[in-house]
C-alpha cells in the first residue's frame, strides 16, 4: 500500500486526521498551549486502568476462589477460608498426604497460571502514560512526516497483519489505518506528544 500526496488542502488534511486521531478542535486549541484537554484526558485513562484492574483481579481471583471453595468445604467463613488455603500453599506436603497430588496441583497450578497471567498483563500498565495523565502536559515537535506501513506474515496462508506508523526524523509513532491514509507524505507537521510515554494526542499539518 503507497501514501502518495492528494494535495489537499489544509483544512481538509486537518479534518481527516481530527477524526482518525478523535480529537476535537478545542482539543487541539489545548494542545497549543502545551495543556492536555479534558477529552483526551477521559479518552487515555482507560489505557491505564483497564490493564491495572486485570492484573489486579487476575492476580486476586485464585485466592478469591480457592478461599470461597475451601470455606464452603470446612463450613467456615470465607477469612477463615482463605487462611486456610494460605495455610495448605506453605504446607504442601501435608496437603497432599490429607487431600492427594492432585489437590496440590489444582492449588499451586491454578494459582501460577493465573500470577503468570496477571505478570503479562501488568507488563501493558504504562506507569509512564499515568505521570503524563498526572501531569497534563504536551510537548510538539515540528517535521516532515513520513506515513510508513509494516506487515508480519502469518503462516499457513492467513492474512498479514498490518501495522502503521508516522515517521518523524528518528522517532516513530504508532496509528491507525486512518491517520496514515490522512497523512500527506513528506509534508512538514506538528505533533502534540504526552512527554513520557509518546502517546500521540494530536496532530497538524505546519501552518505557512
Amino acid at each position: 500500500m503507497t501514501n502518495a500526496p492528494s494535495y489537499r488542502s489544509r483544512s481538509d488534511v486537518l479534518q481527516d486526521l481530527a477524526k482518525a486521531l478523535h480529537f476535537s478542535p478545542q482539543s487541539l486549541e489545548d494542545n497549543r498551549k502545551g495543556k492536555l484537554s479534558g477529552d483526551q484526558f477521559s479518552a487515555l485513562i482507560g489505557r491505564f486502568l483497564v490493564p491495572l484492574v486485570v492484573t489486579f483481579f487476575v492476580a486476586l481471583a485464585p485466592f478469591v476462589c480457592w478461599g470461597a471453595i475451601t470455606a464452603s468445604a470446612q463450613q467456615v467463613p470465607f477469612s477463615a477460608g482463605l487462611q486456610i488455603f494460605l495455610g495448605q500453599l506453605t504446607h504442601l506436603g501435608d496437603l497432599a498426604d490429607t487431600q492427594g497430588k492432585f489437590a496440590v496441583v489444582y492449588r499451586v497450578g491454578s494459582l501460577l497460571l493465573c500470577l503468570v497471567f496477571a505478570g503479562l498483563t501488568a507488563a501493558k500498565v504504562s506507569f509512564g502514560l499515568y505521570f503524563d495523565l498526572l501531569e497534563g502536559t504536551v510537548r510538539v515537535v515540528e517535521g516532515r512526516v513520513i506515513a510508513r506501513e509494516d506487515q508480519i506474515i502469518r503462516p499457513n496462508g492467513r492474512d498479514p497483519i498490518e501495522k502503521y506508523y508516522l515517521d518523524i526524523k528518528t522517532d516513530r509513532y504508532p496509528v491507525n489505518l486512518a491517520a496514515y491514509r490522512a497523512i500527506e507524505n513528506g509534508s512538514m507537521y506538528l505533533l502534540y506528544l504526552l512527554p513520557r510515554s509518546g502517546q500521540l494526542v494530536a496532530i497538524e499539518p505546519k501552518p505557512e
